[in-house]
């Protein structure tokens, strides 16, 4: 068959055209074609993404938006440094605002350990008294004992209560990972 003479005509055979839908002409225009932004009518060449959408990131040297997989922006910007450099300062911004919770913690806990000190001399007195008597304790020397655990328990609620904002943050600080900064960071409306 390969020595057969094939008519002329045979040698001018052009590929087919494949024909597309309009919408899948335009994309595939719009990615593969040339990096001028504007198209006939006005509107942009390049797809991109909602400027509030999780999957968006708005580049800091020409405004626009970009999708977050892009390691570059159409500008030339490095968009992958950038969305490091956010998740860095909100890292910085998670630590300093633990730093302050704790600050606060122990300012708010200075009253409720003095308590907890005096609440001590109720144990003391029992357990000295019995050590005077030689072991022999009469039942109202135990009830002081009452009084002293009513006090630490009071104050253990209290830290629990004071401190509860700055373990949540301490928590939060554990578990920071570039995955959470992206959820938090896409429920809020980029800017």
């Amino acid at each position: 068959m390969l020595r057969e003479e094939l008519p002329d005509d045979v040698l001018e055979l052009r590929p087919r055209k494949l024909r597309l839908s309009r919408d899948t002409e335009r994309i595939l225009e719009d990615v593969c074609g040339p990096d001028d932004d504007t198209r006939v009518g006005g509107r942009k060449k390049r797809l991109r993404p909602n400027a509030d959408s999780i999957n968006a990131i708005r580049c800091a040297d020409c405004g626009q938006v970009e999708y977050i997989t892009r390691d570059y922006c159409r500008c030339g910007h490095y968009l992958a440094g950038q969305v490091f450099d956010e998740f860095l300062e909100w890292e910085r911004e998670l630590l300093e605002s633990h730093n302050r919770l704790a600050v606060e913690a122990e300012e708010k806990m200075k009253p409720v350990r003095r308590v907890g000190a005096l609440a001590l001399l109720f144990f003391i007195w029992p357990l000295y008294q019995g050590v005077l008597t030689g072991g022999q304790m009469p039942l109202t020397t135990w009830s002081w004992f009452l009084p002293g655990l009513a006090a630490f328990s009071v104050c253990a609620v209290i830290e629990k209560m004071v401190t509860a904002k700055r373990d949540a943050q301490a928590q939060l600080i554990e578990a920071a990972s570039i995955e959470l900064f992206l959820n938090e960071r896409g429920l809020a409306p980029s800017s």
